[in-house]
């Protein structure tokens, strides 16, 4: 490898070096309305909050639907034939954090063909945000 070469190579690795470490850092919060039937008070409620984040490899875009949790009382979808109480066009699935990775869960629901993945914490774990480094592995 001459010398020009060389220079270019390590100005591409510099450059790359930077680009992941500030993909890295970056964190997009994430706006969720939530709107629902009150039996209770017998009318539709809607709610809003900015209480999610992207995961790192998420596409950033809007998405509405139905919500559909899975089947099988195991909220949290880490078995690979998980089904859903809703899987009609448009739906989000909605999928407890723990037990397998952010990435299993995605796969998971998109089996199923889920427009969204919303991944929560279990009441018990608290509210802390956590960013996925879900890259499909």
């Amino acid at each position: 490898m001459n010398q020009e070469n060389k220079s270019s190579f390590s100005w591409l690795l510099v450059i790359f070096t930077l680009l992941l470490k500030n993909t890295a850092t970056f964190s997009l919060n994430a706006y969720v309305t939530v709107t629902y039937y009150n039996e209770t008070s017998n009318y539709t409620t809607t709610e809003a909050c900015e209480c999610g984040v992207y995961g790192l490899a998420s596409p950033v875009a809007n998405a509405m639907g139905v919500v559909g949790i899975p089947k099988n009382n195991n909220y949290q979808a880490c078995d690979f034939n998980t089904e859903f109480t809703n899987t009609k066009k448009p739906w989000i699935a909605l999928i407890e954090r723990g037990n397998c990775s952010y990435s299993e869960k995605i796969q998971t629901a998109g089996r199923r063909n889920a427009d969204a993945v919303v991944i929560y914490n279990a009441p018990e774990t608290g509210n802390q945000r956590i960013q996925m480094g879900n890259f499909g592995k």
